[in-house]
């Protein structure tokens, strides 16, 4: 009996993909004719790109200069499209580390007619949210849509060969690897389907055949069937997928025959069990309902423990999230009312000496009085509560630690119309707390903290129809915790105008903040220490033609300690860039 990696070997997997789209591909070249050339999206031929040149200055007192003090950097990008073909030139220079770094993009054909879209090249597939979503194959795709049947192809190498090496800096080794998958269905994405698709990605042993490595060459094949149902005209829809996952972690692991596993002798034609082999799912499911006041949807989520796909990065398992989700409209939308209330935990299988629950709360309330105001509330609340379970045999208490924040958000907006010019007028005020407790262990419960802010800003721009504008804002924080008290205050002004029929535009910006820390010490004194921060920067742009711009931006900062302890530094940079496209 054959397993997959003997009778479905890459390099047979790959030279039928290659055939497949070589057909398509012959199909195109020899039909350039008539209505299907009309009906496909490719163009002859296509360029593109941009050249440009930017110089910067910096110099810095009371500290260290952050970076140098004068960089000249050039670049120039070519980019062409061949009936499909698509790639390009980068070419970049930087007296920063003196060195020309070019890079050459990779070849990727993309063209569709009517019904069939294929690439070639590096794709990134979505099969479903478990299998394949969103790993680089370098290979090809398909997708065929005629009507309501759906079929997706993709294959190729999704991880290149990497040799152990000493170098400094030198990642982990790594297995060459190829991975393909396939989808069918019926109906479409916005109504009712049905999808079946399926996921295999294989180590190449032999890649790293004879190297002295510890990590083990895996396996991994994916079965997800997914669906959506529509009801009473759309007002009512259920959709769920489940992603059922055998992983094999090491495949020089002992095989498993499909009598001792009392499975059909096919399966393991398709895929060898070893003892490595680990089988899981993760699945989520939803219900949504809307009507003209009323909406609501209803999800669950749920990924085992030990669950891993090949198909995508990494992300955590062994969860469970339940969420709600109304929706309440009042006086023709004017009055909006959303929750979002989200209930998760973890250790489903009560395996782990910690368990973490978790319920977030979150309201947002959007009000619009009239055509010039506007009001904005929201809501959120945060519980996390991790507890521990008794270790046997020791009597140490149990260490239990729970969190809860509180943030409250009111934001306030006007609108002025004039007959020559615009105010506008938005105030933010907000409301945080994060209270985290430690609960069981008299050792650690001095670690408990309490954190309350106080926010608020207030913003003002006016504009006027000859392209000029002023803005300005403040802002106010406070803040009280274990760690001391912050209080911070701060205003910004600032306009732009256009001028030469907004060909050329200048922009300037002030900016003045202050800052106050107090903190009490073990000795029963008080440390002080008061900051303040002055900036301001001068921006101007100026398009020369439809295809050549140039931008020059001065800044400053300059730091000041008014009290206590602090580093008082002024710093200055400018640059300037030049850009030209074709």
């Amino acid at each position: 009996m054959k397993n997959l990696s003997t009778s479905h070997s890459p390099g047979k997997i790959a030279s039928l993909l290659l055939m497949l789209f070589s057909g398509v591909g012959f199909g195109i070249a020899t039909a350039q004719q008539g209505t299907f050339w009309d009906d496909t999206n490719l163009v002859p031929f296509e360029t593109g790109g941009s050249i440009g040149l930017s110089a910067s200055g910096y110099s810095a007192r009371g500290i260290e200069n952050r970076r140098a003090p004068g960089v000249l950097q050039t670049h120039a990008n070519f980019n062409f499209s061949a009936f499909g073909l698509r790639s390009g030139l980068n070419l970049n220079y930087s007296t920063d580390e003196t060195g020309i770094r070019q890079n050459m993009n990779t070849l990727r054909y993309n063209a569709s007619w009517k019904w069939l879209t294929m690439q070639v090249g590096d794709v990134n597939p979505q099969l479903s949210d478990y299998g394949l979503n969103g790993t680089t194959i370098r290979g090809g795709y398909i997708r065929a849509q005629p009507g309501n049947f759906l079929v997706e192809l993709t294959g190729g190498r999704s991880r290149r060969l990497v040799r152990p090496s000493f170098e400094s800096g030198f990642r982990k080794p790594s297995f060459e690897q190829w991975a393909f998958g396939g989808k069918v269905g019926y109906g479409r994405k916005t109504g009712s389907y049905i999808h079946l698709s399926s996921f295999y990605a294989q180590d190449n042993v032999a890649s790293l055949d004879g190297d002295v490595i510890e990590i083990k060459p895996q396996e991994n094949l994916t079965i997800t069937p997914d669906f959506r149902v529509d009801l009473f005209e759309g007002r009512f829809s259920l959709e769920s997928q489940v992603t059922v996952s055998a992983f094999t972690r090491d495949l020089n692991s002992s095989k498993f025959s499909s009598s001792d596993l009392d499975i059909p002798e096919f399966f393991t034609a398709i895929y060898q069990p070893r003892v490595s082999t680990r089988l899981n799912y993760a699945g989520q499911a939803m219900a949504t309902f809307q009507s003209d006041p009323f909406d609501m949807r209803v999800g669950y989520e749920r990924v085992q423990p030990g669950f891993a796909s090949l198909g995508r990065g990494r992300f955590r398992n062994d969860q469970e999230t339940l969420t709600l989700s109304p929706t309440v409209r009042f006086f023709r939308n004017r009055l909006s009312i959303q929750s979002d209330l989200l209930f998760g935990r973890d250790n489903l299988l009560g395996t782990r000496l910690q368990t973490q629950s978790n319920t977030n709360v979150a309201t947002n309330v959007q009000m619009i009085v009239s055509e010039s105001f506007n009001l904005t509330t929201s809501y959120n609340l945060l519980l996390n509560d991790v507890t521990t379970e008794p270790i046997e045999g020791q009597e140490s208490p149990n260490a239990g630690q729970s969190q809860i924040s509180h943030n409250l958000m009111f934001q306030p907006a006007f609108i002025i119309p004039g007959e020559n010019y615009t105010h506008n007028i938005s105030l933010s005020g907000g409301y945080l707390s994060v209270e985290n407790k430690f609960d069981g262990d008299p050792q650690i419960q001095d670690m408990s903290y309490l954190s309350e802010s106080y926010t608020g800003v207030l913003s003002y721009a006016i504009t006027f129809p000859t392209g000029f504008t002023i803005n300005s804002s403040g802002n106010y924080l406070t803040n009280q915790s274990n760690a001391g008290d912050i209080q911070n205050v701060g205003f910004n002004l600032g306009s732009s105008y256009a001028l030469l029929n907004r060909k050329l535009t200048i922009s300037l910006n002030v900016g003045l903040n202050r800052n106050k820390f107090e903190r009490d010490l073990q000795t029963g004194s008080a440390m002080t220490s008061r900051l303040q921060q002055l900036t301001g920067s001068v921006n101007s742009s100026y398009r020369l033609t439809e295809k050549d711009s140039f931008n020059l931006t001065i800044r400053s900062r300059n730091s000041r300690v008014m009290g206590g302890a602090g580093n008082e530094f002024t710093e200055l940079e400018g640059s300037f860039r030049y850009q030209h496209t074709f």
